[in-house]
């Protein structure tokens, strides 16, 4: 027979409790709450800069490949520039003045004439080119052009986005570019020497300014053809000497 104990009033008595079945106390529970939230606080933050690090490298490829991919082209067609042998003028013309500190440092286009090769007669494919940088948005095109070979020939046709030197859709940035023309020298005659272009870049990726990152870049371009002013031989073998400066000028 299972034995019953009885208090005074004939109650049977609760059995008392045993020490493995205690519950937790309030600063028990708010230890292990704190401790929670401490550890979802480091998780987040672990996962925030992972992400911002995945970011910032997604946004400096994708900033060195823009500038990879603007500068190559432009290389390219300025390399080919050419112009008549006769007709008042440089190869390039530079317009829309760009200031750097309050220093006009050059231009933010650029008109010149691209050598495409001949066609089957025998006659030069010239292409008017022009590279404009859009000041709204950083973004950098390149178009045609015709009309006479004036510093105030404004015109623009086939216009088409190279790439773009900012990372934000309507604003620069921060970011330029700029082009200047120089000559190496000039003999005690006066006769100048050859002609270079000078660009000034600089890409800005990043909208917070902990991980805004910048890729400057200043390039020196000579054009591959040479006219009679750059004082150097066989320009009669060269592809600009068969140039037409009536048709250059349509």
């Amino acid at each position: 027979m299972k034995n019953i104990l009885l208090n005074k009033r004939g109650l049977i008595a609760p059995p008392e409790k045993s020490a493995g079945g205690r519950g937790f106390t309030l600063i028990e529970v708010m230890v292990v709450m704190m401790l929670s939230i401490m550890l979802l606080i480091s998780v987040w933050q672990l996962f925030r800069m992972i992400t911002r690090t995945q970011v910032y490298t997604q946004e400096e490829i994708s900033c060195q490949r823009s500038v990879r991919v603007i500068v190559e082209r432009i290389k390219n067609d300025l390399r080919a520039a050419v112009f008549p042998d006769g007709l008042i003028g440089d190869k390039f013309i530079i317009q829309d003045p760009v200031d750097i500190n309050g220093k006009e440092v050059g231009g933010a286009r650029i008109r010149f004439a691209r050598f495409h090769g001949f066609d089957d007669k025998g006659k030069p494919i010239v292409e008017k080119v022009v590279y404009i940088f859009d000041r709204g948005n950083g973004r950098v095109k390149r178009a045609n052009w015709s009309g006479p070979w004036e510093q105030k020939n404004d015109s623009i046709e086939n216009e088409k986005i190279v790439d773009s030197l900012s990372s934000l859709p309507n604003g620069t940035n921060g970011s330029y570019l700029y082009f200047n023309t120089f000559y190496t020298d000039t003999d005690r005659e006066g006769f100048k020497g050859r002609l270079f272009v000078f660009i000034g870049l600089k890409a800005v990726y990043g909208n917070d300014v902990k991980v805004k990152h910048e890729i400057k870049l200043d390039l020196v371009v000579g054009p591959r053809f040479i006219t009679s002013k750059d004082r150097e031989p066989f320009w009669n073998l060269n592809p600009m000497s068969r140039l037409d400066v009536e048709a250059f000028q349509k």
